[in-house]
Parts: C-alpha cells; structure tokens; sequence
C-alpha cells in the first residue's frame, strides 16, 4: 500500500476544492445564504480530525514521478 499525507494534499488542492465546495453548496441550497470560507474551514478541520497524518491508500490511486 502507498500512503500519502492528506492534509499536504488538501493544502496542495485547496483552490480547487473550495471552487467545488462552492459549488455544490449553490447546487444543493439554491437561495441559502452560507459563508462559504467558514463551511470550507470546517470541513478541513473535520477532516483533519478524522483522518490520520499518514493514510494507506491502494498502490494504484498513486502516480509518482
């Protein structure tokens, strides 16, 4: 198994997951006013909470270079 440190990778992707949080937020509550920068740090922080520094993942969700 490969591992990968998920908090470097949601650093890493960061733009691009608050863009689809976003958008999944005006999707899913038309109409419902939701500061999107406090759901976003919210569900960082529950993640990190839930996840460990180093997570296993299968050999094939990793390309390295």
């Amino acid at each position: 198994m490969a591992r990968i440190r998920p908090n470097d990778i949601f650093d890493h992707l960061s733009p691009q997951m608050r863009a689809v949080l976003d958008e999944a937020v005006d999707k899913t509550l038309p109409g419902v006013v939701v500061d999107k920068r406090q759901l976003y740090l919210a569900l960082r922080r529950a993640l990190s909470a839930k996840l460990k520094p180093w997570e296993s993942v299968p050999p094939a969700a990793v390309d390295a270079d």
